[in-house]
């Protein structure tokens, strides 16, 4: 460490006291008596900082390091700045310096580890978040940056031990009582977390956040009353709040009473609710209306609904869309050696439930599941994340298959983790990895895919209708959404025609109409004997955390087809963006 002077020390002082006019001028007299001192230009570089004039800080702080080049501190702090301002490649080189001039340096490795994961480089930041909690396991902000981290990267079991403890030590913290209850829902626990949600009520039962919390676990769980009581009380607390005020619509649809429904249209029609609480009560109100058979209202809300969440996210990139699907397909078919490859696993055990978002994905791996040899995973994060990490080369046929093994083995214990040890099928329900088949292909051979298939119509509605994430740029406007359902066939038609594994097609229509005869071909196509528990799948209380978890709860019924009737006109974009429109009809519903 550098000498530091009398004056700059003073300058500190000032500074911690928030007199950072008086500090500067202490330290312009300093410079002009020493105009090389890192201590100096250090302490004008994080007055700057402190002041908001991030190019002066950047450049003392740049000074100082030139002036003190073994400095690890220095390093951390530059990094530090030129993080917060967006420069993370600049920062991130520092954050190395500063570790590898003082490998001790706590601050360094979990600032590196951060601003790794913000450059999406998961596998560097996971690992110098770990190493920073191994140098200071005791360090909270550690441990909640590392444990944020796990969850949010796929590794909810390694997130598990790290929230429990942040619990342990601040009991009364209710961010991370949430972070602890979700990482028990993620890991399928859900008996479990709301347990936890109650246990941390009776210490906190004036958080709002906790009992709508506990409310989303109940319904995850199909717990309808649980649900309600637990909005109530969010509601109670937090009069007017979008959030329970949904929830509350959400279970009781149609028969919601009408001072609710009175209180959401209020809510709906004023200038109170940010986009996010907006977009909330529009999806639930129009699901009010549909089941009360007022459709143009219903689709008014959607709309609106729609409206407010795409002001907080950017629409479809059709283009880019178009140009990686494009890619995929003009690089033909894989090498035949993949399905034969001795480095392949010959795990037979995983299927993948894909298609559209509500083309009967939830369903399909209910029955599936409901069988007594075969376990439901839900909707997995692992090969969308695997996919992410690799990039192109998971495509290339330049890339080890050893590599891929051992992806396809992180996979394997992800998706068996909660299963009976002599479960001989695991079902992955997530419906988006049929972007990433020929990854499965490659990694996992032996594996089945389900393609599940819906009329577009019905599909497209459902869509719009629903609250998906942010991340779903297609879902708030029903021309984005036909261009997504063209790619989507395109490249499910492709992989068809190209990839070695398997692929069943499993129309949703045909499965509601007859259900033993399709869930029969369903269950052959997966290699199991036929068991009658599969049609009782609607008994089974494992959670549900997609927006179908009220219909799989009830047996197999027709009452979704064809809903697009009741919205003709207002489907038109729909339709008419679509490659291959449906039939036209004018018959009523």
């Amino acid at each position: 460490m550098f000498p530091t002077s009398i004056e700059v020390q003073q300058a500190f002082a000032l500074m911690q006291r928030g007199l950072t006019e008086q500090a500067e001028h202490l330290l312009q007299r300093r410079l002009v008596a020493d105009p090389h001192d890192p201590a100096t230009h250090r302490m004008m570089g994080l007055v700057a900082a402190r002041t908001s004039r991030i190019g002066l800080a950047i450049q003392h702080l740049t000074t100082a390091c030139e002036r003190a080049p073994d400095s690890g501190m220095l390093h951390c702090e530059l990094g530090r700045v030129l993080a917060s301002n967006g420069q993370l490649e600049p920062a991130l080189k520092h954050f190395h310096n500063a570790t590898t001039l003082e490998p001790g340096q706590v601050e360094g490795w979990m600032f590196f580890g951060i601003t790794a994961l913000r450059l999406h480089r998961i596998h560097e930041g996971l690992l110098a978040l770990r190493h920073a909690h191994s140098l200071t396991p005791q360090d909270q902000q550690v441990l909640a940056e590392l444990a944020n981290a796990e969850f949010h990267h796929g590794h909810p079991d390694d997130a598990l031990p790290l929230w429990q403890e942040l619990t342990r030590r601040r009991p009364d913290d209710v961010d991370n009582q949430l972070r602890l209850a979700e990482t028990l829902s993620r890991l399928g626990l859900h008996g479990e977390a709301i347990e936890s949600y109650q246990a941390a009520l009776q210490r906190l039962p004036g958080s709002a956040d906790l009992w709508m919390a506990l409310g989303q676990a109940h319904e995850d769980s199909g717990e309808r009353g649980g649900a309600r009581t637990a909005y109530e009380a969010a509601l109670t607390i937090k009069p007017g709040w979008a959030f329970p005020l949904s929830g509350l619509l959400g279970i009781q649809r149609a028969s919601s009473p009408p001072p609710l429904i009175e209180q959401a249209q209020r809510l709906q029609h004023g200038d109170s609710l940010s986009d996010a609480e907006r977009a909330l009560i529009g999806y639930q109100l129009g699901k009010v209306h549909d089941g009360r058979g007022d459709y143009p209202a219903a689709f008014d809300s959607w709309r609106d609904a729609n409206q407010a969440r795409r002001r907080m996210t950017a629409p479809l990139d059709r283009e880019a869309l178009d140009q990686w699907v494009q890619r995929v397909i003009g690089a033909g078919r894989p090498p035949p050696q993949w399905a034969t490859d001795p480095a392949s696993s010959d795990d037979s055990r995983p299927i993948f439930v894909v298609g559209m978002p509500r083309s009967g994905t939830t369903l399909t791996e209910q029955i599936i599941a409901a069988h007594p040899q075969a376990f439901g995973c839900g909707e997995l994060p692992d090969i969308a994340l695997i996919a992410r990490r690799l990039g192109d080369a998971g495509r290339s046929p330049a890339t080890p298959q050893q590599l891929l093994r051992e992806k396809a083995d992180l996979y394997l214990a992800s998706a068996s983790r909660h299963a009976p040890t002599d479960a001989k099928r695991l079902v992955d329900k997530a419906p988006l990895n049929f972007f990433n088949l020929d990854l499965i292909a490659r990694m996992l051979p032996r594996a089945r895919v389900i393609w599940c298939r819906r009329d577009p119509r019905d599909i497209g509605l459902s869509i719009y209708s629903e609250n998906f994430g942010l991340e779903a740029t297609f879902a708030t406007d029903l021309a984005d959404i036909a261009h997504y359902i063209n790619a989507h066939d395109a490249l499910m038609q492709h992989w068809q025609s190209v990839l070695p594994i398997p692929i069943l097609e499993l129309q949703y229509a045909d499965m509601v109409s007859s259900p033993e005869t399709h869930a029969r071909r369903l269950i052959e196509f997966v290699g199991l004997p036929w068991d009658p528990a599969c049609l009782q799948f609607h008994q089974s209380t494992r959670g549900v955390q997609t927006p179908s978890r009220w219909q799989v709860r009830e047996p197999i019924h027709t009452r979704s087809l064809g809903r697009w009737r009741h919205y003709l006109e207002q489907l038109e974009p729909l339709v008419q963006a679509l490659d291959h429109p449906p039939p036209r009809t004018d018959e009523s519903p």
